[in-house]
């Protein structure tokens, strides 16, 4: 197996474990606010029947969790051992993220048990439900910090001008809080470092690090520095209502699915996909929203991933873009053209990085991400038209209490349009993803280091490989029977 075949296998392996953990955390946030919303609503207006779709739900997500930490353990396990260059990332500039991820997560695990166990228990109902609100915040607080780290991988806040040292078309990332001959000279390493099958050895060996931090002292002057990127806060905000949304979907789904299979309690199950597809509607709308700003800091710190998006191979205008963002429909924005332009006339033609020049580096590394362009263009306008149809989907879930008259004696169609939002929220949100992560090749952290710099030296098994894919399949396969029989042979809730 040659280097580039290996680093592609481990990115799909990669990716096919976070895909899988991801559809885990969308039921886990979608579920968790759908549950406090019915929760809520089911105590103050005294309605059992919300009262019992908030119950069932919270089952579905003890079910899930449960997968989920397993998926979860799985792909850090991966990360670590196939990616092993992350474990400097891990213990800088993700550690506070990391460490108060852990304890959000031990958070969510206790009050999903105890909230879980204690349905009717208590005689205020109000005090169960302030355990649901805890659990729902722990969920949404681990998700945001997990978010987090990614976006510090999408924009190095905190490196200020390091990688426009080597791209001159590169943005300042935020204040200068790291050792810059520090990471120069890691960086050099790692360049060096890099063979046939990667050079991840470089940040884990103790021999160079100990070097250079006794020559250059401390990398990270600031350990929270991930957490006060403006890429990351909008990233949080449009991920958590992305995944949300697809979650309370998925819920609502589920009892249009029992609707049409044509179990009984029909009152009972329409009322639930009433009001979690309102929910849903919600959220999309927000999330549509959102996408502006998430479209605004992409454009100011991942020059080479709106030109993806936006399919400039060339500098053009884009009149709706231009007209938002700028007030300008003729607003000219930078093509791959005018990026790889800034690269061959860089400012800095005589630094080298690992025996090669940086004007070198940065012509060849543009050029690379623009091949992207034919994968990204079309799933992110695919996304786009998605999102368009699932807002106007969302406008329609939501007249049902404004056009009462309309509505009535067209239960049927709400249920079908719940359904096809299920379909829709996770090919938004997926394609949104896909292009989250192909668009910031050719790097894992964006401008600064490649995936054959920090995976494993040690080379790849197609067996172990096998094994892993297996695990997670035949998991989340036990995982959606475990949730059938939960919901169709109505197993006891709460003990009772």
């Amino acid at each position: 197996m040659n280097g580039v075949e290996y680093i592609n296998r481990a990115l799909n392996l990669s990716s096919l474990g976070i895909y899988i953990h991801a559809i885990t955390i969308a039921i886990v946030l979608g579920f968790s606010l759908a549950l406090l919303i019915l929760e809520l609503i089911g105590i103050r207006r005294k309605d059992a029947l919300l009262l019992k779709a908030a119950k069932t739900i919270s089952l579905v997500i003890l079910i899930v969790f449960v997968y989920g930490a397993a998926t979860g353990t799985l792909v850090e396990f991966g990360l670590l051992q196939v990616w092993s260059g992350v474990l400097l990332v891990a213990g800088s500039f993700a550690f506070i993220p990391f460490y108060l991820e852990l304890i959000a997560f031990v958070l969510e695990a206790a009050t999903l048990i105890a909230l879980y166990y204690t349905w009717g228990k208590f005689r205020n109902p109000w005090s169960h439900w302030m355990l649901t609100l805890t659990y729902t915040f722990a969920a949404f607080l681990s998700g945001a910090l997990i978010t987090s780290v990614n976006s510090w991988m999408q924009a190095p806040w905190g490196v200020g001008d390091v990688v426009k040292m080597i791209y001159p078309w590169a943005p300042t990332y935020g204040p200068l809080v790291v050792n810059v001959d520090f990471l120069i000279s890691l960086k050099d390493a790692l360049v060096s470092a890099s063979g046939s099958v990667g050079g991840g050895v470089a940040l884990v060996n103790p021999e160079i690090l100990s070097t250079l931090s006794a020559k250059f002292g401390e990398l990270l002057n600031d350990p929270w520095i991930a957490l006060k990127s403006p890429y990351s806060n909008q990233s949080i905000l449009h991920q958590l209502l992305a995944s949300s949304s697809v979650g309370v979907f998925w819920a609502a789904s589920g009892f249009a699915l029992l609707i049409l299979r044509k179990k009984g309690e029909s009152e009972y199950y329409f009322k639930a996909v009433k009001t979690l597809a309102a929910i849903g509607a919600v959220l999309v709308l927000a999330q549509g929203a959102t996408a502006h700003w998430m479209g605004a800091v992409v454009y100011e710190y991942q020059p080479t991933k709106f030109a993806l998006i936006a399919g400039l191979d060339v500098s053009k205008p884009d009149p709706i873009v231009g007209l938002t963002m700028f007030g300008d429909p003729n607003y000219i924005f930078d093509g791959f053209d005018k990026l790889v332009e800034a690269a061959k006339n860089h400012p800095n033609p005589n630094l080298i990085i690992g025996g090669v020049s940086a004007a070198e580096i940065a012509v060849a590394d543009t050029v690379a991400a623009s091949k992207n362009m034919n994968l990204v263009y079309p799933m992110y306008t695919t996304k786009v038209a998605v999102a368009g149809l699932s807002l106007l989907i969302s406008l329609a879930i939501l007249s049902i209490f404004v056009f009462r008259r309309f509505w009535e004696g067209r239960r049927s169609l709400l249920v079908y349009l719940a359904l096809t939002m299920g379909l829709f929220t996770p090919l938004m949100s997926g394609l949104g993803w896909a292009v989250r992560e192909i668009g910031r090749k050719p790097w894992t952290v964006y401008g600064l280091v490649y995936p054959h710099e920090i995976i494993t030296p040690l080379g790849g098994s197609t067996w172990v490989a096998t094994v892993v894919i297996g695990g997670l399949v035949v998991g989340f396969i036990l995982m959606c029977l475990t949730i059938y029989l939960a919901l169709t042979r109505r197993l006891k809730i709460g003990g009772k």
